[in-house]
């Protein structure tokens, strides 16, 4: 007889905060200078965006603002792809969850 699953509450789910994209744009090679700038982009494939929708959903809960840094100088040599960090500077927003 097949033992009985044990069960999981919603709080047992963890996010991986590891995010990744294709690449970050303007890319590295640009001649232009920082303050000439006028776009950041991002290319994701449709999991690298489900990725980190589910890390701005989750952080978005506690948080009332967060950053997000792509770091386009340093490739993962294994794929190729570019980090994405998501970060706040700020304590947690008093008016969420009725606090």
């Amino acid at each position: 007889m097949a033992q009985p699953r044990k069960r999981r509450s919603s709080r047992s789910i963890t996010i991986d905060s590891n995010v990744r994209c294709e690449r970050i744009y303007s890319i590295e090679t640009t001649t232009k200078n920082v303050a000439d700038l006028k776009t950041v982009g991002f290319k994701l494939t449709r999991d690298q965006a489900i990725h980190l929708a589910r890390v701005l959903l989750a952080v978005s809960q506690e948080w009332g603002e967060m950053e997000i840094t792509g770091y386009r100088f340093g490739a993962r040599r294994g794929d190729n792809t570019y980090k994405i960090t998501v970060t706040s500077a700020s304590h947690p927003d008093p008016s969420i969850n009725g606090e």
